[in-house]
């Protein structure tokens, strides 16, 4: 046990996200003065202040005067005295973002006392492989105007780093608001920082993201490839066993209800018209019968991706929905055993927060998905990988291919 790099003092503070909700941040400074901070959205309605005063008076006690090189048995402790704590606030949940941020802050700090960037530290001396990134192109989900699902975003393909994928995202991104604008459409954006076009349907969004594509000097079938979330969870109706497309139905004065094997043919549909990479949150989580089918059908087509690695040749990882980093790291090694690509994400409450892309890096993770190319909660994570590929110099991510 090294004693100079033992917790000495925590702090937690009340802080705000991207979009003005409450945030906590945890600090952590160890007994050679190396210190380590973190920020993570808090989970739900809980009070931000109270999310800090929990960090101080009940999870602080967990892990002071521990060794943070030991992450493991920091996620331990922390996720044993939240268990610990009363039930109504684990049920409300209390804690959760509290246990995250001082799990990250730890990282960070043990990072920092052993002299090392937080990706060395996550990942050890090998240079990382960069991750593609994911970028959001057009918004739509439950609370903004667009589509129905959740984003449309682009992969770029076949570009010699990760310096040129994210700039040609950034191209594709200001061509789409300048057409989309030309063509009567605010450009106001969504959660992912996507615009949240008032289009009719998903085809026409893609039809403006493939002509923004090919107006940026790419080409479609060689340069990018479209991701789908799908925001299936959020469509299905269990009691009538469909999916609801209402911004759809609204816009073309016609009821769009989909069941399971529509839903499945709409994917079809689209991949025949479109280059489709990868699609996540395709059907409704419990459906294991519909997701099944969906992966045999189009798992040499194009990558489905879910977080629970279920029919699925990719995993969806978020830092908020792992818990931990131990929790998050433990989910890759899974991934990496049953062969599946790995995507790290952003939760949909963000800070700028960059520890994402750090835990990226360190993994060799596939594909970074981090929102749109705008916006400080986005760029925060991407601008750290841009300076981690700096430092390695000429090491780009290799091609991988996306089926």
């Amino acid at each position: 046990m090294l004693e100079d790099l033992d917790i000495k003092l925590i702090n937690g503070r009340m802080l705000f996200d991207s979009g003005g909700n409450p945030a906590v941040e945890a600090e952590v400074i160890l007994e050679n003065g190396a210190q380590g901070k973190a920020t993570v959205s808090v989970f739900d309605e809980i009070n931000g202040e109270e999310e800090a005063d929990y960090i101080r008076a009940w999870l602080s006690e967990a892990i002071l005067f521990e060794d943070a090189a030991e992450q493991k048995n920091i996620d331990r402790l922390l996720i044993k005295q939240r268990e610990d704590d009363d039930a109504d606030h684990k049920e409300n949940g209390r804690g959760k973002a509290g246990v995250l941020a001082l799990s990250m802050a730890a990282a960070r700090a043990a990072g920092a006392g052993l002299g090392l960037p937080l990706y060395r530290y996550l990942g050890g001396s090998t240079a990382p492989v960069m991750p593609i990134p994911v970028m959001s192109m057009i918004d739509g989900g439950d609370w903004v105007n667009g589509i129905d699902f959740r984003e449309i975003m682009i992969v770029p393909l076949n570009r010699g780093s990760f310096a040129e994928g994210l700039r040609m995202g950034a191209e594709v991104y200001q061509t789409l608001k300048r057409l989309l604008s030309l063509n009567g459409f605010l450009t106001s954006v969504g959660e992912s920082g996507g615009f949240a076009a008032d289009v009719k349907n998903s085809e026409e969004a893609l039809h403006y993201i493939i002509d923004a594509v090919r107006l940026s000097g790419y080409d479609p079938e060689l340069d990018v490839a479209v991701a789908i979330s799908g925001n299936a969870d959020h469509l299905y109706v269990k009691e009538e066993g469909i999916y609801r497309f209402n911004k759809e139905s609204l816009k073309n004065g016609i009821l769009v209800h989909r069941n399971q094997k529509d839903m499945i043919s709409y994917y079809l549909r689209l991949a025949d018209g479109f280059p489709i990479g990868f699609v996540t949150d395709g059907l409704w989580k419990k459906d294991l019968e519909g997701r099944n089918r969906m992966y045999q059908m189009f798992r040499h087509r194009f990558m489905i991706a879910s977080d629970d690695l279920f029919a699925s040749n990719g995993v969806e990882i978020q830092l908020k929905k792992a818990g931990t980093v131990t929790a998050a790291l433990e989910m890759v090694q899974e991934a990496r055993k049953l062969g599946s690509r790995v995507i790290f994400s952003s939760s949909y409450k963000e800070t700028e927060e960059a520890f994402l892309g750090d835990m990226a890096a360190a993994v060799g993770a596939d594909y970074v998905k981090c929102g749109a190319p705008c916006r400080g909660e986005s760029t925060a994570k991407y601008n750290e990988l841009l300076r981690i590929a700096e430092f390695y110099g000429k090491l780009w991510y290799d091609k991988r291919c996306l089926t």
